[in-house]
């Protein structure tokens, strides 16, 4: 895309918004009506499963599966209260700015029929301009439907819904930071505290790995930090991703000291205020989550099924691990997660050998079915 320093904000807005489109990859599958679909963001383009896939094992086809030329290897996805479907890039083409993106569900159908579509919605800075995020890097909806954005592994920052209607680069309503932590994720719990995962600063094991909780009340200013609750993680020194179960425990995906694993914590560790430093109630390693050669981790995101099922995706792009390790997402059921141990996965979703349901898979949620 050719730009010249006399363009205007708004002219670079459209200009943005005309080349970046996303495309089927591959024809629909065709499925029944389903409630529930399980989104994978992989470092070539989105995959979404639903129905039988989630049932039995195999390599089953995509139900859609779409990507864009311009953006690829996602690292955060979230749906809003409308159910649109929101996402952030680590890889960026034409040094265009890191955009927080939205596809609306008729955009979803529309990719479903094999139409390409552009973003209903490019929230990114314009020119030289920090607004209203450099580089965004987790994102998570509350329950008013403001969007919470990690800039950077520096500022948490808060849009509202009508900053996020459409296009541009709004100013953002609140921005937190931290002199002496770098926040990395974000998740929100079943009462709307927003949950962010911070390394601690200077980063050594000294300095363990913490969960801020903050109320609704706590992140209602700019300003430093101030959370009411600051959890220590048990043992996990790489973290990767989080989330809560129906009961509000607390499910942590990363490698620690039992090499890859999943952690839970119970809900009855996660109240009060101050620090607290629970130890893991449940414990989960499994040979599906492959073996790690060099640093990082093998497994990319997890979320749980409206039955209680935890999904884990494993042969992310972000680590060396061992060639044996497929490209897959596992699952897990209640009754595994309750038991804890070396588990096999009770279904795996693996890649074709033309790499056009899944491809190096990282970050998941689950949302709303396209049908």
């Amino acid at each position: 895309m050719t730009r010249t320093k006399t363009i205007s904000i708004r002219v670079l807005t459209l200009a943005i918004a005309a080349t970046f489109a996303f495309s089927p990859q591959i024809a629909a599958a065709k499925s029944k009506a389903k409630a529930q679909g399980l989104w994978v963001g992989g470092e070539k383009y989105f995959s979404e499963f639903q129905g039988n896939a989630l049932k039995q094992s195999g390599m089953p086809r995509a139900n859609l599966a779409f990507a864009s030329t311009v953006y690829f290897a996602p690292i955060s996805i979230a749906f809003d209260g409308h159910e649109n479907f929101w996402a952030v890039f680590s890889g960026i083409n034409d040094n265009l700015p890191a955009p927080a993106l939205e596809l609306s569900r008729g955009d979803l159908a529309s990719l479903k029929a094999g139409k390409p579509v552009k973003p209903a919605v490019i929230i990114s800075r314009q020119g030289n301009s920090s607004v209203p995020f450099v580089v965004p890097e987790s994102i998570g909806f509350d329950a008013a439907g403001d969007l919470w954005v990690i800039d950077g592994g520096q500022k948490l920052l808060e849009l509202t819904p009508s900053q996020i209607k459409k296009s541009g680069a709004p100013t953002p309503k609140i921005s937190i930071t931290s002199a002496n932590a770098t926040p990395s994720k974000l998740r929100f719990d079943g009462s709307d505290n927003l949950w962010v995962a911070e390394f601690q600063l200077p980063f050594n094991p000294s300095n363990p790995i913490q969960l801020w909780r903050f109320s609704a009340a706590e992140r209602a200013s700019s300003g430093s930090a101030n959370p009411g609750l600051m959890v220590d993680l048990p043992d996990l020194f790489f973290f990767v991703d989080f989330a809560f179960d129906s009961s509000g425990n607390l499910w942590i995906a990363g490698p620690g000291s039992h090499g890859d694993a999943l952690e839970m914590i119970s809900a009855s560790n996660l109240t009060g205020t101050g620090e607290v430093s629970p130890l893991a109630a449940v414990t989960i390693t499994s040979t599906a989550f492959g073996a790690l050669i060099g640093s990082g981790s093998c497994l990319g995101g997890i979320d749980f099924d409206s039955s209680g099922d935890l999904w884990v995706s494993v042969g992310t792009n972000n680590a060396d691990c061992d060639g044996n390790t497929a490209t897959q997402v596992v699952g897990f059921t209640p009754a595994q997660l309750s038991t804890g141990g070396n588990l096999t996965p009770s279904v795996t979703i693996g890649q074709n050998k033309k790499q056009t349901n899944l491809f190096l898979p990282g970050p998941l949620r689950f949302g709303a079915a396209v049908q």
